[in-house]
């Protein structure tokens, strides 16, 4: 792999944004969900939180509850989630870099169930995406890179020509396996993939006249670490407006 940061590029048809930690700051929340849960099930908080980052509460409630329990507890969780949205707020830069986008030219790919998603995005004040992937939609959850495809494959452009805005290790991992470019947003401080930014407000995205986002980061930053794939033509299909 060789090393560089984000440049101005054409051929991205599209972003592919995760919704918490990356377009929403939701991890207060998330942890206090998750606190009372586990609590609930008189587990281990911390090991509890750590397992479940990035991940849908149908992939890591049956690590760790009989299986007679699994949706009674999912159940749960998710009425929770759906009702509490208290300190939820957008990510800095989240607004602005969504606003400066063309509705067909991004998605949201999230782990969360639709009702909590559309919630949160609501809290936060930000816009409904035409395109949301949520955990209902994948048989598997990141880190396969199965939601990535279908909103590739919804968006009508090929997966090379998408860049993915995650901040979990499984959802960079799962950018990774869709052959997708990354950034990392939370500083590096996962980042097991992709180019590492603090917040939304350091990347840059500009709407080329055919189309193409052009992606620049406006301060210097770690190291990019590009996908393992060969090099492939950033040529791009066309999206049809609606």
């Amino acid at each position: 792999m060789s090393n560089g940061s984000l440049d101005s590029r054409t051929g991205y048809g599209v972003a592919l944004f995760d919704l918490d930690g990356t377009l929403v700051e939701s991890d207060a929340t998330i942890d206090r969900h998750t606190r009372l849960w586990a609590e609930r099930n008189d587990l281990d908080v911390a090991k509890v939180i750590a397992l479940s980052h990035g991940l849908r509460d149908r992939d890591f409630i049956p690590m760790l509850v009989p299986s007679d329990r699994v949706e009674t507890e999912i159940r749960w969780l998710h009425e929770l989630s759906c009702r509490d949205t208290e300190g939820i707020t957008a990510i800095p830069g989240a607004a602005e870099l969504t606003a400066g986008l063309p509705a067909h030219a991004w998605a949201v790919v999230t782990s969360a169930a639709r009702d909590v998603a559309l919630r949160r995005l609501a809290a936060a004040s930000l816009p409904r995406p035409l395109l949301l992937i949520c955990a209902e939609q994948v048989v598997e959850g990141k880190p396969s890179p199965e939601g990535y495809l279908r909103a590739a494959e919804a968006m009508e452009v090929e997966p090379h020509t998408c860049l993915v805005f995650e901040d979990s290790p499984a959802g960079l991992l799962a950018a990774r396996s869709a052959g997708m470019d990354a950034v990392a947003v939370g500083g590096g401080r996962e980042a097991v993939y992709g180019t590492p930014v603090t917040d939304l407000r350091a990347v840059r995205i500009q709407v080329a006249p055919a189309g193409e986002l052009l992606v620049t980061q406006r301060k210097p930053a770690s190291a990019f670490i590009p996908s393992s794939f060969p090099p492939k033509s950033r040529k791009t299909r066309s999206i049809a407006r609606k």
